[in-house]
Formats: C-alpha cells, structure tokens, sequence
C-alpha cells in the first residue's frame, strides 16, 4: 500500500526508469505554472468544486447502445406502417424496440449514482466515493504526484499519457488508502497541463473560489471561470450537434464540402439515439449525486453546516456507529426465540 505522495512518487520513478517527467506538487506551494481549466468540472461555488470521473462520463453508455437500437427498430416499424402492410409480427418488433430503450434506462438510474471528487474549501477536504465507501485527504499538508509516460504499439505507435494523482484514506479506517487520478483521461496528457491542472485546483482551495488565468483573486465569476464551467459542462450529444455546423461553415468559405466535414454531420444524424440516451442517464445521475453523498459530506457541503473537518469527528463518529450497531443487535437478542 502506498501510505504518501512522496512514496507514490518513488513508485513511479521506479516503473519508469526516469524522474524527469514526473513532479511532486504542493498544495500550499505554488509551482510557477499558470492555472488551466481541468475540462472535467461539473460545478464550482463559494463552497466546493467538484469533478467528474471517468465512471460518469461512460454513464449511460448501455442506455445510448438501447436507444440506438431501439430507435432503429422503431423506425423500420414506421417506415412498414407507411409503405407496406403491418402484421402481427411487427407489432413484436415494435415492443422488442419500445423495451431495448426502457430496459437498461431504468437499470442504469435505479443504480447507485456516480459521485464525482469534491474539494470542500469551507472544511479544505477532499472527499470521493468508492464502491459505497467514503475516502478522504485534508487538503493542509497534501500532495500530488503529476507524471507522464509513452505507451507504443504497431498500430498508433508512440502515445502520450499522464496522470495527476493524490492519497485518499478511507473515513473509519484511515490505514485503508488509494490513489486516485485527478486529470480524467490519461491519453495526450502532457506534463504542463497536469500542472496547469493542479494549480487551478490549488487556487480554488487557496486563493478563493474566483480566480484569473494568473491565479489572482478576483471578487467574481469571471470569464476564465465560465470558459472552466462552460468547457465540462460540453456532452458527447453536444460535440455530435456542433459536428452539423462544419458543412455550412464550409460552404460559407465557398471551397466546397471536406469528406470529414460531410461525415461529421452524418455522424450527428446517426449516432443521434446513442449520444441522446447517454445525456438522460447522466442528467439524472447528477441531479441524484447530491442526495448519495454520506449525512457527514452533506452537511459540510451546506454553506451554513459544520465547519469540523472528516478527520476530526472520525474517532467519535465511529465509536457512535459501532454502539448502535451493538444496540440493534442486542436488542435482536432478545426479541429473536431461544
């Protein structure tokens, strides 16, 4: 198990033969790089930043693959009921249509939510969910590890990856730790945009909530922060309906249409059901996340709930929880026949 930053760090200067292209950051020290938008966040206030991860971005994709079959089926139906004559066997097909979009939808948003990674600047926490257990770091004295690395095969050859990374222990069992990535996907990451990263997060927990693309504080939402909130906030759905626009960008530059152009916007008819089946999943699944979260996370992403932070009440809460759990089964003791 790797207990700290510093171990992670070795860790990977070890896998890699090299430390040149990997850096250990500080939370309280700046590292001389400019903030740069993650592209990953969900929201950001007064109070807490969160990001998404990669379990919420590939929500959904079992609903998009229902939609797209199912929305073929049923417009092979319609286009039977309009120029043919329908039989009792296409009204099968019109039900095997109508579940394959129903059936994973309900399955996907009747399961747990995916949490995205909170950074908590009333309480300076971090906080992230894993298979229903709650981990956390203070963010006073944290550390991350930012390290890129080159995977090459035939086929793309040499590729460019890297992680940011942090400690995280797991709330009532603080030698229970994990290392988790905050940079999203690693493929094309480069070591100055994992930096870039880090430092706008290290100024949201440091600076304030508002910033410039210096890393000043300003006393506002301004426009590097809507650009941040504005660039997470884009869908697979989204980049599919911009795709439509690049034909009549291009007719507009009278050079005639790019076969690229031509099946970007086929791609935006096409992959329509998929990418629209994935957008419902995901919108429910955030307008869920909050509710998920543990009472002790919730009350501290109140602006008016405690400011203690996960590290201070873990010994007592846990203490209260184990009495209660003792409490119930003494009192099954007795009511359960000898």
């Amino acid at each position: 198990m790797i207990e700290n930053a510093k171990k992670l760090f070795d860790a990977v200067a070890s896998k890699f033969g090299t430390s040149s292209n990997t850096l250990l950051l500080s939370g309280s020290l700046s590292s001389g790089y400019a903030p740069s938008q993650p592209g990953l966040i969900e929201s950001q206030d007064e109070v807490f930043l969160s990001l998404k991860t990669g379990s919420s971005e590939s929500k959904g994709t079992l609903t998009g693959i229902g939609f797209f079959i199912g929305g073929f089926g049923l417009t092979v139906f319609l286009a039977i009921g309009l120029f043919g004559e329908t039989l009792g066997a296409d009204w099968w097909f019109l039900l095997f249509s109508l579940l394959a979009i129903a059936v994973p939808m309900i399955w996907e948003i009747s399961r747990p939510p995916s949490l995205p990674i909170i950074f908590n600047r009333r309480t300076q926490e971090v906080y992230y969910e894993m298979k229903g257990d709650l981990y956390h770091a203070n963010w006073d004295g944290i550390e991350a590890v930012a390290y890129e690395y080159k995977i090459i095969n035939q086929y793309s050859g040499s590729i460019v990856h890297g992680n940011l990374e942090i400690i995280l222990q797991k709330f009532g069992a603080p030698d229970e730790r994990i290392v988790l990535n905050l940079s999203g996907v690693p493929a094309g990451k480069r070591l100055p945009a994992l930096i870039g990263i880090w430092e706008y997060l290290r100024c949201f927990m440091t600076v304030g909530p508002w910033f410039d693309e210096a890393g000043r504080k300003t006393e506002s939402r301004n426009t590097f922060i809507e650009k941040g909130l504005k660039s997470g906030r884009v869908s697979f759905l989204d980049q599919l309906l911009q795709g439509r626009k690049f034909i009549g960008e291009e007719r507009k530059e009278g050079n005639g249409i790019s076969g690229s152009a031509f099946l970007y916007w086929l791609d935006s008819y096409l992959l329509f059901p998929f990418a629209f089946g994935m957008e419902c999943v995901q919108k429910i699944d955030r307008m869920r996340s909050r509710k998920h979260w543990p009472d002790v996370v919730q009350e501290r992403l109140d602006p008016n709930g405690p400011t203690t932070r996960l590290i201070d009440i873990e010994e007592d809460y846990m203490a209260q929880k184990q009495k209660e759990l003792d409490e119930l089964h003494e009192r099954m003791r007795k009511t359960l026949p000898r």
